[in-house]
């Protein structure tokens, strides 16, 4: 091992290392998907500068990292979890690459982060075995998202899960790997994890939080709340904020009822099936997990068929349809139904695993709206700048995924100087979201004023204008008559 690492030296990599004062977005999915804790040990397998190394330190992870270039004495040791951050990039050899790839995964106790740069603009630049020369003279194999998970999974003989785009786990512990999927099919019940609560309970704006939902009777809205910012900096989203809060009120509050769980148990099993893993034991599964499939399914067996036959009604038009008519939020445009990311987890379960398939050819890229398409085809994730402070706010990119074909489509707005713009806002989130009530109250006064009826609205330019020729502007969240011109002063 000494000797293979002593010997690999990609010529560009320390010369080219990315500084960073945070974590790689690799190491937040992990993160935020539960992959890494305090009880793992971490290495990072060309570690760069040890942005990742240190963050993770700071988070109390025993974490070492190694690079050829900046760590090349830290002695290479096998870890709970890995990470082969944007390494193979930079490798020329194709063999070197793949051995890289091997001997990073034979460090991983339990689980193994792979990432690459994929798909970005090259033009311009030289073609250089199968990768590219960059304007600075550096080396760069460019993926397609698909190439990379092929690549990956032929290389190790292991079954990959992707994370996001250009982002793949890869386990070497199958009770990791069933536990993962778990959390990704439990969201409701298991998002919110008892370590997590407890550690919401102690934190101390968050007691104060929890002790003014008590007085309120309610969850307080980010105004009510001083150290809100710091709330979400720590914790994430108000949606999870909101969840944890409820959790200290009432334990009680995210058990569901029985219909819910089953919904739950049957992703899970088809979420197993679409991956094209087999089923782990039944006793490999956690306690509360086997308990809730006793209480529904006579035999593990009989929940396993009901699991099959519920991935197959992916493919029944009248199944989808029903499903989506079930759902109570969301805007429904030509065809397509567009929901914030924080009702995702309360679609029917169908639905559920309908964006899941998508996100297992994509995994997650950082959205805040999902577009569904009522045929069950078509999924796409979308990000929209500012969304809780901008009234309207802009398409920054869009990933759209055909499911027939597992295929994507990347649409970037970031450069457009009329990108598509959203409305009525509040019809995408719940009404406990917590800016629900200021969003219904913009989309009553617009709709009031006769503004949402107007096509062509549905890009900021159009939007610009047709509010100038009503004398209008949009104040924050308030419909307000334009200031008068200098001339009329």
């Amino acid at each position: 091992m000494e000797q293979f690492a002593a010997e690999l030296n990609p010529p560009h990599r320390g010369k080219t290392a990315i500084r960073r004062y945070t974590c790689s977005r690799p190491i937040a999915l992990a993160l935020a998907d539960g992959l890494i804790s305090v009880n793992d040990t971490f290495f990072d397998y060309g570690c760069g500068h040890g942005a990742d190394v240190r963050f993770l330190r700071r988070q109390k992870v025993k974490a070492e990292g190694w690079d050829p270039f900046h760590s090349p004495k830290t002695p290479i040791v096998p870890a709970d979890v890995v990470n082969l951050g944007f390494v193979l990039n930079v490798i020329e050899e194709p063999t070197e690459r793949s051995e890289t790839l091997r001997q990073a995964f034979s460090l991983a106790r339990k689980l193994l982060v792979v990432s690459v740069r994929v798909e970005q603009g090259a033009a311009g630049v030289a073609e250089f075995s199968d990768g590219i020369i960059t304007n600075k003279g550096t080396f760069q194999k460019i993926y397609a998202q698909s190439e990379f998970k092929e690549y990956v999974e032929t290389v190790l003989g292991h079954r990959v899960h992707v994370a996001g785009l250009g982002v793949v786990y890869v386990f070497t512990d199958p009770e990791a790997e069933s536990q993962f999927l778990a959390s990704q099919a439990f969201a409701r019940r298991l998002a919110y994890r008892t370590a997590l609560i407890q550690e919401f309970a102690r934190d101390p704006a968050a007691k104060k939080f929890i002790q003014l939902a008590n007085k309120l009777g309610r969850v307080p809205l980010p105004s009510e709340f001083r150290s809100y910012a710091r709330l979400v900096d720590r914790f994430g989203s108000p949606h999870r904020i909101e969840r944890l809060t409820l959790a200290r009120i009432d334990p009680n509050a995210f058990e569901g009822s029985k219909a819910q769980k089953r919904e739950d148990l049957l992703t899970y099993i088809a979420m197993i099936r679409l991956q094209g893993l087999k089923p782990p034991p039944i006793r490999s599964l956690p306690p509360a997990i086997q308990a809730d499939l006793r209480s529904i399914w006579r035999d593990y067996t009989s929940a396993l068929a009901d699991g099959e036959s519920f991935l197959f009604s992916i493919g029944q038009p009248e199944k989808v349809k029903d499903a989506f008519a079930c759902v109570k939020q969301g805007k429904l445009v030509y065809g397509d139904l567009y929901i914030h990311r924080s009702v995702e987890e309360e679609l029917p379960a169908l639905l559920r695993l309908i964006s899941f398939a998508g996100r297992r050819i994509v995994g997650d890229v950082g959205h805040n709206v999902v577009k569904m398409s009522t045929d069950g085809r078509k999924v796409s994730f979308l990000y929209y700048d500012n969304f809780d402070e901008d009234p309207h706010p802009a398409l920054r990119f869009g990933v759209r995924v055909y499911l027939p074909k597992a295929t994507y489509q990347i649409r970037d707005f970031s450069n457009s100087l009329n990108p598509p713009i959203l409305h009525r806002k509040d019809a995408l989130v719940s009404p406990s979201y917590p800016y629900y009530a200021m969003f219904h109250d913009l989309t009553e006064a617009e709709d009031k004023a006769g503004l949402l009826s107007r096509p062509g609205i549905g890009f900021k330019n159009q939007w610009n204008l047709f509010l100038e020729s009503m004398n209008l502007r949009v104040n924050g969240h308030t419909l307000q008559p334009a200031l008068a011109t200098s001339f009329e002063q």
